[in-house]
């Protein structure tokens, strides 16, 4: 375990000696202990929004009901069953998530002339990818979404404070903050990791890193936003 904070530690502060250390293991063991980490994150706040009496699904309101979880729409799902639904969904998702970004990576690789192995693509970006995940996603919802809703005593407090609902100026803060920071800092972040970790890897010029890396994260971020609706 020590190891594994070792390397999510070093993911953060010195990313490309720890990409090298990444690289240089020969099994996907680090990959999957990461997976499952963040898979005890999302199970792990669900419940506590459960255990407070909280809503998690801030979104509700947002939706039609029923809602989908996929299949382009024809797997309607009722919004009073939908959290149970997507807790089992998650272990699903992070199982595939092992296999779609480095997969798609790895491919494209081949076309600038890559040499790197599909299970050092799996270890290196799941790390580019999950710790920013983890480090700026997951300590919200923990340090502020949970907090603040006890405190507001709102069900939901992220929505209500983007939505206006404690005034003006919490409103323009949250709402810049959630833009800027937990969600374009977090994916520019994971993409330039991803592009140093592919560069490393495969070897290939830092265009076709980054290009890959675009494409790649892409692709997964297009089956996520089809499922977290």
């Amino acid at each position: 375990m020590r190891q594994f904070i070792r390397l999510f530690w070093g993911t953060i502060v010195w990313p490309r000696p720890t990409i090298e250390k990444l690289a240089a293991e020969r099994s996907v063991r680090w990959a999957v202990v990461l997976c499952g980490v963040s898979l005890l994150q999302g199970w792990g706040n669900i419940a506590l929004h459960e255990a407070v009496g909280l809503d998690w699904l801030g979104t509700r309101p947002l939706l039609s009901n029923p809602t989908f979880v996929g299949g382009f729409g024809h797997l309607r799902i009722d919004l009073t069953h939908w959290v149970p639904v997507f807790a089992g969904l998650l272990p699903l998702l992070g199982l595939y998530g092992l296999a779609v970004v480095p997969g798609v990576a790895q491919l494209m690789s081949r076309l600038w002339g890559g040499r790197g192995s599909f299970e050092q693509m799996v270890t290196v970006l799941t790390f580019a990818i999950e710790v920013p995940a983890l480090t700026i996603g997951a300590a919200s919802e923990w340090l502020f979404s949970v907090p603040m809703g006890l405190i507001s005593g709102h069900d939901y407090w992220w929505i209500a404070a983007m939505q206006g609902e404690f005034g003006p100026v919490v409103a323009a803060v949250w709402n810049g903050y959630v833009i800027a920071i937990y969600a374009v800092v977090q994916y520019l972040w994971a993409i330039l990791l991803g592009s140093l970790a592919i560069r490393r890897v495969q070897g290939i010029p830092l265009w076709g890193a980054v290009l890959t890396m675009l494409v790649s994260f892409g692709s997964w971020m297009g089956i996520v936003t089809t499922f977290v609706r």
